[in-house]
């Protein structure tokens, strides 16, 4: 794994944030957790807010357990600064919301790769857009389809005709059913698991801790199954309104984030996948899972000549990190999603 960047400099004061500058100033972290204040994501930032202290900025953290809500006052200016998962963040910060990309990167240590990338020096210019700013990226976990019935999962054509959730702001999941002839329900990060576990849908897409916090569990029954294929990789990301912060600031905060934080998330990724029983598995043979590559595959291409969803860099970039992974695959060496990654 990619994990050590040239890190020393900036955390022992590189960035000009020394603990002797300027006065400490109040700001305030606007934390978007499904279950609240009780949350692992909102306990985590605390640590976050320990560490900002020493650079000057005394965080007051707020919880919201509504996604849309927590974003739309920090637009207003009610936040400093709001963590958000990538998917919300991509019409904030185009490049860094783009890094949450379906079935973009084939495991954890990609996206650690791409993770440093971003936290290095060399990507600020790429991590701000007008007023706003990326501080910092966090692992949320791999994204994974639920349903209600287990034998559709090892085909994706066997999805034709189904009811699927789609969170709001989701283009990329509303392509891929497009694709796939499903049917998109609407839903947001608060409703989804109700209208799968009330069979509103027949199935949704969520991370691992969703079993559990979300309480998934109850749709799938009997007979249900979880699809053991990446379709992508949440992450929780911070963006601050960077006139509201000292210079060096969200970069300082990135390079932190990635150093300290990675290892938190991880681990709290890994616990919520355990938690999961093994009877829901539903693993797919070589073929299966070539089919479904090739399929994200296509989908990803539509998206990259709409030129309205993804960064283009950023798709460019995962591509590139997937293909030093998993080199036989047959994208790697055609002229998609920006040229040939071989």
């Amino acid at each position: 794994m990619l994990k050590k960047l040239t890190l020393a400099a900036l955390l022992t004061g590189a960035l000009a944030l020394s603990n002797s500058a300027a006065a400490m100033v109040d700001r305030t972290l606007c934390v978007f957790d499904v279950v609240g204040a009780n949350g692992d994501t909102y306990q985590m930032m605390k640590q976050y807010v320990l560490a900002a202290q020493q650079w000057g900025v005394n965080f007051e953290l707020k919880p919201y357990t509504d996604e849309a809500l927590a974003k739309s006052d920090f637009r207003a200016g009610h936040c400093d600064a709001v963590e958000l998962f990538g998917l919300a963040t991509r019409s904030i910060l185009k490049f860094p919301g783009s890094l949450d990309m379906m079935a973009a990167l084939p495991s954890y240590d990609g996206l650690s790769t791409a993770v440093a990338a971003l936290s290095d020096p060399n990507a600020a210019p790429l991590m701000k857009e007008g007023r706003y700013e990326n501080a910092g990226i966090i692992p949320g976990g791999k994204v994974y389809l639920f349903s209600h019935d287990r034998n559709i999962l090892d085909d994706w054509e066997k999805l034709a005709g189904k009811r699927i959730t789609v969170i709001s702001e989701d283009e990329q999941a509303v392509e891929m059913i497009k694709y796939i002839g499903g049917t998109v329900m609407p839903a947001s990060v608060s409703t989804f698991a109700g209208m799968f576990n009330s069979n509103s849908a027949d199935l949704s897409y969520a991370p691992a801790f969703a079993y559990q916090a979300l309480e998934m569990y109850k749709g799938l029954g009997e007979n249900g199954g979880i699809l053991r294929y990446n379709l992508g990789i949440l992450t929780f990301q911070v963006t601050l309104n960077h006139d509201r912060f000292p210079t060096g600031f969200a970069q300082h905060s990135r390079a932190w984030v990635y150093e300290n934080m990675w290892d938190v998330g991880m681990r709290l990724v890994k616990k919520a996948e355990a938690t999961i029983p093994t009877k829901y598995w539903v693993n797919l043979s070589t073929n299966k899972e070539a089919r479904y590559n090739e399929m994200f595959s296509n989908v990803r291409q539509r998206l990259y000549d709409a030129d309205r969803v993804y960064s283009r860099r950023m798709q460019r970039m995962l591509k590139t990190i997937r293909c030093r992974e998993l080199p036989d695959n047959a994208e790697c060496t055609q002229d998609t999603e920006g040229g040939p990654a071989i």
